[in-house]
């Protein structure tokens, strides 16, 4: 058993209570046991310093009904545990000061030495019941006492630390990347001029004309050529340069045809370079992305216990007067400023104890939300265990989605995802697949999949999307590419952050308000440099968030598709967001006359505050 300073005291204190008189009565005797039954203090050590102190130093007909007082009032608040599975100290307290009256009055009718009179009894009582409820109440407000260890010297740095020198050399590889990136888009004039070498050791080393047209100053071939061959770097038209060198050379055509084949070769040469730049700048990428993770992994959790000192106590005591057995608790903060809870203990008596209804308790005294850990017990029993609480966020979502597949396809082309993650914030996505049926699912798939595994990893959305692109780009399978439509709510702050690659709009319902949010841009995977941009809205209660696919804005067959959506959602009146889905969907297929021409995707996500 971990040694206890209070409890220490709770005992010696017991031990000498007897001292105390208070006009010919000792409400010390049963208060201070009282406040020690009910304070998780040992309890065979605590009735035997009770006794002891009697025997000791209270003449004989006091001993005897204090003794009984004592016994009693433990047989009663015992017998309370039993039947609730545990005993507040108020209650202690009444019962304790209650029993010491009737037991006074039972003194006074024998006529036994020690009595005072009903005046005197009835105020012990009160004085023993509130003596019990504020000084259990204080004693809870104390921080239990450590002894202090002597920590073993540290053979390694640190995880947090080695992560954060994994981080720094992630970044400076991705320096080096960076600066290995030289992006081509013309050939120098030193490249020109091996072109020039290579053209003429395969055409004029072989030609008796070739001492002419080269070694006399009044022959301008390499001007001529090359002029050609800037010509075909700039994508001129080359009929002109032709010409001219057809007045110097015989041989034009295949001199021409060589120039062609030879630049076309490093054209390709050229194009091979820039795609490994390009490699070399999606690994940069993700290197940058690693590191990151790695310094956000380094910022451990903060142990808050000792600061929050106030605190810690309030929810011992509210856990205690619960029934908990507290062996162990920690207050945890991590990076982002929210609050974990970590208990090990367990229920008093032989029920068990509702663990939501402990979070009810410690959000009361804490002023902050706290909920179980997702796949926690439900119930905290006899046998000890670990129980982890964490504070939950001012909103919290749902969402519906309603799908039509187009009508000569079996599998629809679009995907989504809708995620609650544990940094208190939800993110739901959309991707549309180029094309239909199996091979633009299973491409708009792929997409998704990297998004919530990037998410659930930790990465910003931006940097998810950096990667995921990255990833893709090097996919190129088929020439297959999907759009992306991304909105990641802090459920805290309210903000939105909102991204598009290649997406249709996306609508907020605020009200009577709908806003629209549109970005124009490539699809994900066409080039390895994609822009991500970021719209931010604030979201507040009762907001719904609309996502849907091309295929729902394209066949509405009017000229402003835009405003005949907002009128669509403005119409809508549901709280439900998977019947809100279906009652958009259902009214844009009343444009196509019930006809799908392409597959289409309604996502909608309502939030509100908990």
């Amino acid at each position: 058993m971990n040694f206890s300073l209070k409890h220490l005291v709770l005992c010696m204190a017991a031990l000498l209570a007897p001292q105390f008189e208070v006009a010919g009565v000792y409400p010390m005797v049963p208060a201070l046991f009282m406040i020690g039954f009910v304070s998780g203090v040992n309890r065979n050590l605590l009735f035997l310093c009770s006794i002891s102190g009697l025997i000791i130093l209270a003449p004989v007909a006091v001993m005897v009904k204090y003794a009984l007082i004592v016994l009693a009032s433990a047989l009663v608040v015992r017998g309370v545990e039993w039947y609730r599975g545990h005993c507040r100290s108020l209650l202690a307290g009444g019962l304790c000061g209650g029993i010491t009256v009737i037991v006074g009055l039972f003194w006074h009718g024998l006529q036994l030495p020690g009595t005072a009179g009903i005046f005197i009894r009835i105020c012990e009582g009160i004085m023993v019941s509130c003596f019990v409820y504020v000084v259990s109440r204080l004693l809870s407000m104390i921080p239990e006492w450590e002894p202090k260890r002597e920590q073993p010297p540290l053979m390694y740095a640190p995880g947090g630390r080695r992560l954060t020198d994994y981080a720094e050399s992630f970044e400076k590889l991705s320096r080096t990347f960076r600066k290995m990136n030289r992006f081509k888009d013309d050939f120098s004039a030193e490249e020109l001029g091996r072109m020039q070498t290579e053209v003429t050791g395969r055409i004029c080393a072989s030609c008796s004309q070739c001492a002419l047209c080269w070694e006399e100053d009044t022959m301008p071939m390499y001007q001529v050529l090359y002029r050609f061959l800037q010509s075909l770097q700039r994508g001129e038209d080359v009929r002109e340069s032709s010409a001219e060198l057809g007045e110097y050379c015989m041989y034009k055509e295949e001199l021409v045809e060589q120039v062609m084949l030879v630049f076309e070769k490093a054209h390709l040469n050229m194009a091979w370079y820039n795609r490994l730049q390009e490699n070399r700048d999606v690994i940069a990428q993700q290197l940058d992305a690693m590191a990151y993770i790695m310094e956000d992994c380094a910022n451990e959790e903060q142990d808050v216990t000792a600061r929050e000192g106030k605190i810690s106590a309030s929810i011992r005591y509210v856990w205690k007067e619960a029934g908990v057995v507290i062996e162990q608790l920690r207050l945890l903060e991590n990076s982002h400023g929210k609050w974990q809870v970590l208990l090990r203990g367990r229920a008093k008596g032989s029920k068990c104890i509702s663990v939501r209804e402990l979070a009810k308790l410690l959000s009361s005294v804490s002023g902050r939300r706290f909920a179980p850990v997702k796949d926690s017990k439900a119930l905290l029993g006899a046998r000890e265990q670990s129980m982890v609480f964490v504070e939950g966020c001012r909103l919290t979502a749902n969402y519906g989605v309603a799908r039509a597949v187009r009508d000569d396809e079996q599998v629809s082309g679009d995907n989504f995802s809708f995620q609650m993650l544990d940094n208190g914030s939800c993110v739901m996505a959309v991707s549309d697949g180029m094309g239909s049926g199996y091979a633009a699912c299973k491409e708009s798939e792929m997409v998704i999949d990297l998004i919530e595994k990037f998410m659930e990893a930790g990465f910003l959305p931006d940097t998810a999307l950096r990667m995921m692109n990255s990833a893709m780009v090097t996919h190129g399978e088929n020439n297959l590419f999907s759009t992306v439509d991304l909105m990641r709510l802090d459920l805290d702050s309210g903000q939105g952050e909102f991204y598009k690659i290649g997406a249709a709009a996306t609508f907020i319902r605020h009200g009577d308000e709908v806003r629209l949010i549109v970005q124009k841009s490539m699809p994900v995977g066409v080039f390895a440099g994609q822009s991500v941009p970021k719209v931010t809205e604030q979201i507040e209660d009762g907001d719904f968030i609309i996502m849907i696919t091309d295929g729902v804005m394209d066949h509405l067959h009017v000229k402003n598709a835009g405003e005949v959506m907002r009128e669509i959602i403005h119409g809508i009146d549901t709280t439900n967001p998977a019947e809100f889905s279906r009652n958009v969907l259902e009214q844009v297929l009343l444009f196509t006359g019930g006809r799908v021409r392409d597959d289409m995707t309604v996502l909608t996500v309502e939030v509100w505050n908990r």
